[in-house]
């Protein structure tokens, strides 16, 4: 069995158990992610190389690894990785899918609170999509930089609760609403309760909050590159924006990317 048949078998294997609830149209939106994991992970890595520079042998954190995407990116791009996950399932998955790839990287598991790992550990990190799926993501947030070395960063990225089409769910404005509107919302049009899926929502702003950026004491920084536009309209608009207290269209967009940097 080669990677590609694992990963549909246990897809079709696991997602039924894991969200009992969801419909037969969201099981297959989870099934088609796992099948298309390598190609975004790689593109996801390529991304973090431009933005914070080359991850060849580097020590790198895939903080919520699940079935091992970014962690074997990672290593075919020369990191050391080291994948976290607080699902033994997933856990297993990963590593198997990493081992059926040729790929090896350290495969944790934690309880979802504090990281097994000293201060400074780690030359850098990435979070995608894992952010909003997080009890307590002021901790969550913490912990990474804390493990992470002076002056390195973490590539985080989550959903947007202020883009109108949701993205788990692939309801509009449901991010929009108190926690117990969407809950009723989403149970109305008969998907997924957020619940099964450990599901928050956060923008740009949340983020600062939940990084304590406003304090003088703050253990990080953002940094947003200001991105080039063929467009002189787009770009215009994008010199407008921390004018009026957004600092990049980064914050606009359906997925929130930013690079968080320690102090």
């Amino acid at each position: 069995m080669n990677h590609t048949e694992y990963i549909e078998q246990e897809a079709q294997r696991y997602l039924p158990q894991r969200y009992p609830r969801a419909t037969a149209y969201e099981r297959e939106k989870y099934a088609q992610d796992w099948r298309t994991k390598d190609k975004a992970s790689a593109g996801i890595i390529a991304d973090y190389q431009r933005r914070i520079g080359p991850v060849q042998g580097k020590k790198v954190l895939d903080v919520g690894s699940g079935i091992g995407g970014i962690s074997i990116a990672l290593g075919r791009a020369g990191a050391h990785p080291v994948g976290i996950e607080v699902e033994d399932e997933l856990y297993a998955i990963g590593v198997e899918n990493a081992r059926l790839q040729g790929v090896h990287f350290d495969a944790v598991i934690y309880d979802g609170t504090k990281l097994p790992f000293e201060d400074n550990s780690f030359d850098g990190a990435v979070s995608v999509s894992v952010l909003e799926h997080t009890d307590d993501p002021a901790l969550y947030l913490r912990e990474i930089v804390r493990v992470l070395k002076p002056g390195a960063s973490l590539y985080l990225a989550f959903p947007n609760r202020l883009w109108p089409k949701e993205t788990h769910t692939g309801l509009y404005f449901v991010g929009w609403l108190p926690r117990f509107l969407a809950d009723w919302y989403v149970k109305l049009r008969g998907r997924n309760p957020l619940e099964d899926n450990w599901l928050h929502f956060y923008s740009y702003w949340s983020l600062k909050r939940l990084l304590n950026l406003d304090s003088k004491d703050a253990a990080a920084e953002i940094v947003f590159e200001p991105g080039n536009s063929t467009s002189r309209i787009v770009s215009l608009f994008k010199k407008i924006l921390p004018y009026i207290g957004i600092p990049s269209h980064r914050a606009l967009l359906p997925h929130v990317s930013v690079i968080v940097k320690k102090k």
